[in-house]
Parts: structure tokens; C-alpha cells; sequence
């Protein structure tokens, strides 16, 4: 499956880079040896850092920086992992889904990427292009209404736009069902830090999720 970054996102703001990994999986819900260091990360962040703090974040910060480019309002379309980090320093507590989202999640919140996961087998075609969305398209997001993507980067198949760093979409979310995935962490940063995440989302996946990686690779 590959993975194309378009001109029209490059043209707008130059770095972008992506960690991809693709990985057969067995849907479950998280161990509680996971959980337990989930909660714990989460209440050592709480107690370090303000609402103020989270925007800081060197990758929050060039997420923020690129959507500002695109033309859309970041504190209105928060990247996912602003998102989570917000909730937990409002004390409104982590939520659990299933080993792979979970995983997620807790790769996100540490590495302030916004991840992006799908399974597999709802995308279509082979080609996958990360690009920048026009005015007046929307998908219906996860446990919400439709999300005005409109000058979002977003990741488009054969059938249209399935997801973004914000928010995915229903018609590629992972479900007790899903037997292979795409897991994409999306960085408006250098390449530096992003071999760390994706090292740290391989071990998590193998540990927590008892995933088989098939492919890993930073384009």
C-alpha cells in the first residue's frame, strides 16, 4: 500500500513527514498492566503542566503552525493529541476503546503527534494520497457528527477522504472486527523525533497489542 504526500500540502508548508506501520492484529480489550501505565503517564502529566503548556509541545506546536498555513483554526481543530492532553489536564479522565486504539492514544499523548489508525481492509484501492482538502467536503468522524474537513490534511482513497490528524472517519475505524492495520503518525516536524515515535509505536503495538508488524518506514 502506498502512501503519497501531495504538492498541494508541501507547496503550503514544506516539512512533512509520516511514520508509517502496517501489522496484522487481533482486537481486544487492553491488558490492565496497560492501562495501568496509560493512567499513570496521564497523572504525572496532569500534575507537570497547564492547559497553557500543551500548545508548547514541539510537535502540538508545528501542528498548529502547518494548520494555520492550510487555512484552518487549530484551537478550533485541534490535532488528536491536543485533544486527548487537553482532557486530561481537565481531569476528565482517559477512555478506553480496544488494545489498537488504545495504543494510539498512548503514543500520541506522549509524542504529541496526531496518529492516525485504520483498518486496512476498508481502504480502497492501493494508492493512498495525504493531501490538503477543498472547501465544502465532510465525513462522518468517529462518535461524531460530520466533520467539515475543508482545509484539513487529510488521507484520500479511491472512494474519497477517510481521515486526518484531527479526527477519523467512520468508514475506516478500526472495530472488533478488523483483522489488519494501517497505523500513520503524521509530523509537520523534522525527521528527528519521528524515528522515536515510530520506534515507540512498534514496541507498544508487539507489547500491548501483540501485533505482527509487516512493514515500518518514514517517507
Amino acid at each position: 500500500m502506498e502512501i503519497e504526500i501531495s504538492n498541494n500540502l508541501k507547496e503550503l508548508y514544506s516539512t512533512i513527514n509520516l511514520a508509517v506501520v502496517e501489522a496484522d492484529v487481533t482486537i481486544q480489550p487492553s491488558k490492565q498492566d496497560f492501562i495501568a501505565e496509560f493512567n499513570k503517564y496521564a497523572d504525572e502529566f496532569k500534575a507537570k503542566n497547564k492547559i497553557e503548556d500543551i500548545a508548547k509541545i514541539p510537535a502540538i506546536y508545528n501542528t498548529r503552525l502547518a494548520y494555520k498555513a492550510f487555512g484552518k483554526q487549530p484551537a478550533r481543530y485541534r490535532v488528536s493529541s491536543e485533544a486527548m492532553l487537553r482532557r486530561i489536564v481537565q481531569g476528565k479522565g482517559l477512555y478506553y476503546i480496544n488494545n489498537i486504539v488504545d495504543v494510539n492514544n498512548y503514543v500520541s499523548v506522549k509524542t504529541g503527534y496526531g496518529i492516525c489508525c485504520f483498518d486496512k481492509e476498508k481502504i480502497i484501492g492501493d494508492n493512498i494520497e495525504f493531501c490538503l482538502s477543498p472547501e465544502g467536503e465532510s465525513y462522518k468522524g468517529i462518535g461524531k457528527n460530520d466533520i467539515n474537513i475543508s482545509k484539513l490534511p487529510v488521507f484520500k482513497d479511491s472512494l474519497g477522504y477517510f481521515g486526518s490528524p484531527t479526527s477519523d472517519s467512520q468508514r475506516t475505524m478500526i472495530t472488533n472486527d478488523t483483522k489488519s492495520i494501517l497505523f500513520v503518525i503524521v509530523s509537520f516536524s523534522e525527521k528527528t523525533s519521528l524515528g522515536n515515535a515510530l520506534n515507540l509505536s512498534l514496541a507498544c503495538l508487539e507489547k500491548f497489542a501483540n501485533a505482527n508488524i509487516k512493514k515500518s518506514s518514514i517517507l
